[in-house]
Protein backbone atom coordinates (compact mmCIF):
# COMPACT_ATOMS: atom_id res chain seq x y z
CA UNK A 1 0.00 0.00 0.00
CA UNK A 2 2.79 2.15 0.54
CA UNK A 3 3.86 2.88 -3.23
CA UNK A 4 -0.08 4.97 -2.92
CA UNK A 5 1.66 7.58 -1.08
CA UNK A 6 3.81 10.50 -2.86
CA UNK A 7 7.48 10.41 -3.43
CA UNK A 8 9.76 12.54 -1.91
CA UNK A 9 9.95 14.98 -5.10
CA UNK A 10 6.14 15.17 -4.97
CA UNK A 11 6.50 16.04 -1.20
CA UNK A 12 8.72 18.85 -1.59
CA UNK A 13 6.65 20.28 -3.58
CA UNK A 14 3.36 20.31 -1.46
CA UNK A 15 2.48 22.62 1.35
CA UNK A 16 0.11 21.74 3.77
CA UNK A 17 -3.59 22.59 2.90
CA UNK A 18 -4.57 23.41 6.77
CA UNK A 19 -1.29 25.71 7.34
CA UNK A 20 0.51 26.53 4.59
CA UNK A 21 3.99 24.95 5.75
CA UNK A 22 6.19 22.84 3.45
CA UNK A 23 6.99 20.14 6.12
CA UNK A 24 5.04 17.35 5.14
CA UNK A 25 6.69 13.94 5.42
CA UNK A 26 5.60 9.99 5.04
CA UNK A 27 4.09 8.25 8.01
CA UNK A 28 2.33 5.43 9.32
CA UNK A 29 -0.64 6.34 11.47
CA UNK A 30 -3.11 5.60 13.63
CA UNK A 31 -7.03 6.78 13.26
CA UNK A 32 -10.09 7.03 15.54
CA UNK A 33 -13.24 6.52 14.10
CA UNK A 34 -17.17 6.10 15.06
CA UNK A 35 -19.44 3.28 13.89
CA UNK A 36 -22.71 4.06 15.34
CA UNK A 37 -22.10 3.88 19.14
CA UNK A 38 -18.64 2.10 19.28
CA UNK A 39 -15.46 4.13 19.05
CA UNK A 40 -12.84 2.06 16.81
CA UNK A 41 -8.94 2.47 16.39
CA UNK A 42 -7.65 1.90 12.96
CA UNK A 43 -3.54 0.98 12.62
CA UNK A 44 -0.95 1.21 10.19
CA UNK A 45 -2.86 3.89 7.85
CA UNK A 46 -0.45 5.13 5.17
CA UNK A 47 -0.45 8.98 5.67
CA UNK A 48 1.40 12.06 4.54
CA UNK A 49 1.43 14.52 7.79
CA UNK A 50 2.27 17.56 8.54
CA UNK A 51 5.21 18.95 10.33
CA UNK A 52 4.06 21.65 11.70
CA UNK A 53 0.01 21.41 12.30
CA UNK A 54 0.40 17.28 12.30
CA UNK A 55 -2.54 17.19 9.90
CA UNK A 56 -2.98 13.74 8.03
CA UNK A 57 -3.64 13.48 4.45
CA UNK A 58 -4.82 10.08 3.17
CA UNK A 59 -4.28 9.30 -0.75
CA UNK A 60 -7.27 7.94 -2.28
CA UNK A 61 -6.47 4.24 -2.04
CA UNK A 62 -6.44 4.84 1.08
CA UNK A 63 -10.00 6.69 1.96
CA UNK A 64 -11.38 3.87 -0.27
CA UNK A 65 -10.02 1.50 1.99
CA UNK A 66 -11.04 2.97 5.10
CA UNK A 67 -14.39 3.97 4.01
CA UNK A 68 -15.14 -0.21 2.60
CA UNK A 69 -14.22 -1.14 5.74
CA UNK A 70 -16.38 1.22 7.91
CA UNK A 71 -19.06 -0.08 5.20
CA UNK A 72 -18.41 -3.30 6.76
CA UNK A 73 -18.91 -2.13 10.54
CA UNK A 74 -15.54 -3.09 11.39
CA UNK A 75 -15.91 -7.14 12.20
CA UNK A 76 -15.04 -6.80 15.96
CA UNK A 77 -13.55 -10.29 14.76
CA UNK A 78 -11.23 -8.85 12.68
CA UNK A 79 -9.57 -6.62 15.47
CA UNK A 80 -6.20 -7.65 16.89
CA UNK A 81 -6.51 -6.07 19.78
CA UNK A 82 -9.06 -4.25 22.30
CA UNK A 83 -8.67 -1.11 24.41
CA UNK A 84 -10.81 0.18 27.20
CA UNK A 85 -11.18 4.14 27.58
CA UNK A 86 -12.11 6.39 30.49
CA UNK A 87 -15.27 8.37 29.12
CA UNK A 88 -15.94 11.35 30.89
CA UNK A 89 -19.24 14.37 30.87
CA UNK A 90 -18.62 17.64 30.36
CA UNK A 91 -21.61 18.70 32.14
CA UNK A 92 -20.45 16.81 35.15
CA UNK A 93 -16.93 18.97 34.87
CA UNK A 94 -19.16 22.28 34.75
CA UNK A 95 -21.60 20.72 37.89
CA UNK A 96 -18.42 20.09 40.22
CA UNK A 97 -17.21 24.22 39.32
CA UNK A 98 -20.59 25.52 39.96
CA UNK A 99 -20.36 24.12 42.98
CA UNK A 100 -23.51 21.90 42.56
Amino acid sequence: MDKHIMDKQQQASNSCEQCGSPSIHKETVRSAFWHDDQLVVVEDIPALVCGNCHEQFYDDVTVILLDLFHGEGFPRDEARAEISVPVFSLQDIIKRKEGT
